[in-house]
């Protein structure tokens, strides 16, 4: 049985690409790169594309899944870009998982999630202690972290400050209401007294005057009492008319409240 060189030249060479550079694994040579090409290109969307394409040819591939996290976090997309990386940590090759940790520590980072970010890089740098960028990124979320922890207490005492405030604005504002409604009524109440007494006062003199007129009108006759009293209720009808008109300026004010 006579071996085909050619096709396992193809298949050692695909075996180096792989360990060479695990990130862009062959899943589907023509898509893949496309997909490459792209994403040196900083076209994110449609190196996500091809790669994503790939990945059908073979779902469960942690090369796949990298290759997608790596895109999707250009396209910031982070929480699609963790869950692929963590796919991605389904692999054998520990060069592939420890950049898997470095990334989902960068794409922590990059979502303010400061104690998971720390926690990747931990297990990146366990994989290859020698990995200054994980190290430096370690340090500086820490000292991240260091940060907010002791701008926290001012910021809670700022917050309370600014709470105590709008308290005493609330209350300033409710005792200026209350007052203004105290003068309100006062006011209201103060009217109505005036004009009550502007109602009683024509009729305590009329209630003077009728004797009076009364005893100058014995001698006259019948009809002319009659017309008489009958011109006094018209000119009653047309002051309780004319007082009338001048009480719903108050009504309106008090139906505005209500």
């Amino acid at each position: 049985m006579k071996l085909n060189i050619g096709l396992i030249i193809f298949f050692i060479l695909v075996l180096l690409l792989s360990v060479a550079n695990p990130g862009w694994c062959d899943l589907s040579r023509g898509k893949i790169k496309q997909g490459i090409k792209a994403y040196e290109n900083s076209q994110w969307d449609e190196s996500l594309q091809k790669f994503q394409d790939a990945l059908l040819d073979d779902p469960e591939h942690p090369v796949g899944h990298y290759n997608v996290a790596e895109a999707l976090y250009q396209n910031k997309k982070y929480e699609e870009a963790l869950k692929s990386y963590e796919k991605s940590l389904s692999s054998q090759d520990l060069a592939l998982k420890q950049k898997s940790y470095y990334n989902l520590g960068n794409t922590y980072y990059q979502l303010n999630k400061y104690q998971e970010a720390i926690q990747n890089y931990i297990k990146a740098l366990n994989l290859d202690p020698n990995d200054q960028d994980a190290k430096h990124n370690l340090e500086l979320v820490r000292a991240k972290l260091k940060e907010l922890a002791q701008k926290q207490p001012m910021q809670n005492q700022q917050q309370q400050q600014q709470q105590q405030q709008q308290g005493q604005q609330q209350q300033d504002q409710q005792n200026s209401d209350q007052q203004q409604g105290e003068q309100q009524q006062q006011q209201q109440q103060a009217k109505a007294g005036e004009e009550q007494q502007e109602q009683q006062q024509p009729e305590q003199g009329e209630e003077q005057q009728a004797p009076q007129q009364v005893e100058k009108q014995k001698d006259l006759s019948k009809e002319e009492a009659e017309r008489i009293l009958q011109a006094l209720k018209s000119e009653e009808q047309e002051n309780q008319k004319l007082r009338r008109q001048k009480m719903p300026a108050g009504r309106m004010q008090v139906e505005k409240d209500w």
